[in-house]
């Protein structure tokens, strides 16, 4: 029997079914409910607002004592410094606030059953709001509600609440099932006074210690507002039973949306009106990005790849082998004996030749001029790179000014100061976690090696590698805007301070806290290890 079984069967044999609200029927995207505080100081940038809201009900039971219960206009007396920031407490409790999967079946159950329900909830927020967000959520139809505020009773006081509920309805207390998360409040309070109590485990809690790697996560980044988010919201989620799509919400999600966050508040600050997600990689970031797109910025995705660079203006590093052979392979040149690279300079006449006819053939200026239009400056979005070989290639070709977006860039190449560009990691970490990274940002297409007449040509891969990893990437898309979706229901427009290090951390512990399941997946999906796609491994490869 199951722990919601159990609770079930409870349920048949009481008369009336109480539940407690906070962390039992309804849940806040934070693992720890004053984590609401803190986020609100940060997206209103009043320092100290956190700590002086925590302390303000202290400082009004200190003043009143405890003849009437605190509500939020009283917490607010206490902090005439931050008045303005009470509406914003209470919109950001409206919307946040979700129902417990879990207790909402439960809830249900107990309604279709016909059973009297009330709900018994220790909070200074106004019964009449409370009232709204149980009813937007789907809690409706129960018969009473009590709010200490309402009341100047509590459940976890002398002046129990609970006195008053066996009062009210007139029943023996062992007819009375309570149900909540607090063991003093829930359980220890409602026992001592006769009534049949559940304490419910809060929906975080639980995950922490069932989820070695989020647990890890969670405590190396403790005092992170996104780290809190990340974690509840992973907490939250119930599991579709489907190891990629679970995966796409709980670390892909979070990584696309804190990646696009990035890039729409930097596409504000440089008053950007047009962004180019350079494909493939910019593929998932712009499904994401156009979910949270609150400003309307125009978005477009483009082709930019960056073997056109190198065959058509002969950008390319020396230095890096793939490169010039990529170069002479896709001219058809047979260099023999001598490396790539040293047969390009031998032949240069003759590649700026061929590079002059490609430019021509392909189009793509006209085809690249055609998406920027009139705008005199666009911001291109791309995942790793080490040369901006798409932002350049769009630059030189239609002749606009560019500002790139990263999730990180490599090494110490010229074009890292030759052209704008802002980078989501704080640091270059070309770690494992690029590895991991770079291939679930990969669109499930084949790749583009080519422009023909301003139209992409696409490099026909047959192998089951690929088609395989097209597969798998539909359902980690599925899961990642899923997240995305959901990120932006319970917070609209606000920032959720998803940093780089707090995405470097989650892909690290889960990296480094790797079960068999995750053995076995990061084994079944392969990907290409070098540019022309000529050689797949499976990722777990790449990631010891």
């Amino acid at each position: 029997m199951t722990f919601l079984d159990f609770i079930r069967e409870e349920i048949k044999a009481a008369k009336v079914v109480s539940f407690d609200i906070f962390d039992t029927l309804l849940v806040r995207p934070y693992m720890q409910p004053l984590d609401l505080f803190a986020h609100i100081e940060k997206l209103t940038a009043r320092q100290g607002f956190a700590e002086q809201r925590i302390s303000a009900e202290s400082v009004f039971y200190r003043v009143n004592g405890f003849a009437r219960e605190a509500n939020i206009d009283d917490a607010y007396d206490f902090l005439p410094d931050f008045s303005e920031i009470k509406e914003k407490e209470l919109i950001a409790e409206y919307m946040c606030l979700a129902a417990n999967s879990e207790l909402k079946e439960v809830y249900d159950y107990a309604r279709a059953i016909g059973k009297k329900i009330i709900i018994a909830s220790d909070m200074y927020l106004p019964e009449k709001f409370i009232s709204e967000v149980l009813g937007k959520n789907g809690f409706d139809g129960y018969d009473l509600l009590y709010i200490s505020n309402s009341l100047s009773r509590r459940k976890d006081r002398g002046d129990s609440m609970y006195d008053k509920i066996i009062a009210d309805l007139g029943v023996q207390p062992a007819d009375i099932l309570h149900i909540g998360d607090n063991r003093h409040s829930d359980f220890d309070q409602a026992k001592a006074r006769g009534i049949t109590a559940i304490y419910y485990p809060q929906v975080g809690r639980r995950f922490l210690g069932n989820d070695k790697k989020f647990a890890q996560f969670y405590t190396n980044r403790a005092g992170s507002v996104g780290a809190s988010i990340i974690t509840a919201m992973a907490a939250q989620k119930k599991p579709v039973g489907d190891y990629w799509v679970d995966f796409g919400y709980k670390y892909v999600g979070p990584a696309a949306f804190g990646y696009a966050r990035f890039v729409y508040n930097g596409a504000i600050e440089a008053g950007l009106n047009k962004i180019l997600f350079v494909m493939r990689d910019g593929y998932l970031i712009k499904k994401v990005f156009d979910i949270m797109n609150f400003a309307k910025i125009e978005t477009d995705c483009v082709y930019a790849p960056r073997i056109m660079n190198y065959t058509t203006n002969l950008d390319y590093d020396p230095e890096m082998p793939e490169q010039p052979r990529s170069i002479c392979s896709y001219f058809g040149k047979d260099t023999g004996d001598m490396s790539p690279k040293d047969f390009i300079i031998k032949n240069l006449a003759e590649f700026q030749r061929l590079a002059a006819a490609e430019k021509l053939k392909t189009g793509y200026s006209e085809y690249i001029k055609g998406i920027v239009g009139n705008h005199d400056t666009v911001g291109v979005v791309d995942s790793i790179s080490r040369q901006l070989s798409g932002q350049k290639l769009i630059e030189i070709e239609s002749h606009a000014k560019t500002i790139g977006f990263y999730w990180h860039t490599v090494g110490k190449h010229a074009a890292l100061n030759q052209f704008a560009h802002n980078t989501f990691m704080e640091n270059n970490w070309w770690t494992t976690v690029s590895d991991l990274i770079e291939p679930i940002f990969t669109a499930p297409e084949d790749p583009i090696i080519a422009m023909a007449d301003g139209k992409p040509v696409y490099q026909k891969i047959t192998n089951e590698e690929e088609k395989n990893r097209q597969r798998i990437y539909k359902k980690i898309e599925q899961g990642a805007l899923e997240f995305a979706r959901e990120a932006v229901n319970r917070f609209g427009k606000a920032d959720l301070f998803f940093t780089g290090s707090d995405i470097f951390t989650l892909f690290d512990t889960y990296i480094k806290n790797r079960t068999e399941a995750d053995i076995r997946a990061l084994t079944e999906m392969q990907t290409s290890v070098y540019a022309d796609n000529s050689e797949y491994v499976p990722i777990i490869q790449m990631i010891r």
